[in-house]
């Protein structure tokens, strides 16, 4: 069986005070949390939904959306409180993750444009043992900065071999454990479960969408979001 841990712990520290909280925000009739929890739900394959939150009050609120997932999503949800880092709110969803789930998909609230079509394909290609992450190509020049502050030394990043990364990102779960648990005896800050993955010299499938799935992070984000929901 499959699980999925749904990250809701950020605490927005870029959206500069303009909401509350950012996954919660209304998106025509619904908001990111909903619209993230409702793109899991009705897949036979997926038995449990863990959902990492911030703090009791949002807790609160977060139990309160849930209601108004169909009966079938609310039996499988349980809720664990997230850590300092997404790293420790991933690896605490992951920690209660039953038994019986054997893939994990983990996704971020904050991307609330993902697609059920999407969540079929990385639900098929976990299942073959075949880590999977949404992703894309870059299409902008990437520099890596090498010294300086305000003149730089760089070095120029062969844009053909890069990828922006996003989620879901989806593997065994005993794969991600052992990956998180590696990064953490290396003390490796990781921002990104294929880095996970990578630690266990695994190979993976990166998925490109075709369609927008931005994330929320700034307040024009979250106007962008709104204009790809009205467009």
């Amino acid at each position: 069986m499959h699980g999925v841990v749904l990250l809701a712990a950020g605490f927005g520290t870029r959206m500069d005070n303009q909401t509350n909280d950012k996954i919660l925000e209304n998106i025509g009739k619904s908001n990111a949390f909903r619209m993230c929890l409702d793109a899991f739900s009705e897949f036979q394959e997926i038995s449990s939904t863990i959902i990492v939150f911030r703090d009791l009050e949002q807790k609160e609120k977060l139990q309160f959306e849930t209601k108004q997932a169909n009966s079938s999503i609310r039996k499988g949800i349980s809720f664990v409180q997230g850590g300092e880092e997404r790293a420790d709110s991933v690896r605490n969803g992951l920690e209660i993750l039953p038994e019986s789930c054997e893939f994990a998909h983990i996704h971020d609230c904050a991307r609330p444009l993902i697609r059920r079509e999407t969540v079929a394909k990385v639900i098929q290609e976990a299942g073959k043992n075949n880590p999977v992450a949404v992703a894309r190509p870059a299409t902008n020049t990437i520099r890596k900065r090498i010294s300086g502050f305000t003149l730089l030394k760089t070095e120029t990043l062969p844009r053909s071999l890069l990828w922006e990364m996003e989620t879901p990102q989806s593997a065994p779960v005993s794969w991600l454990r052992e990956g998180y648990a590696k990064a953490k005896e290396m003390n490796i800050s990781i921002t990104d479960d294929m880095q996970a993955i990578e630690l266990l010299c695994k190979e993976m499938i990166l998925l490109d969408p075709g369609y927008p799935n931005p994330k929320i992070t700034q307040p024009h984000d979250l106007k962008y979001v709104h204009s790809l929901i009205e467009s």
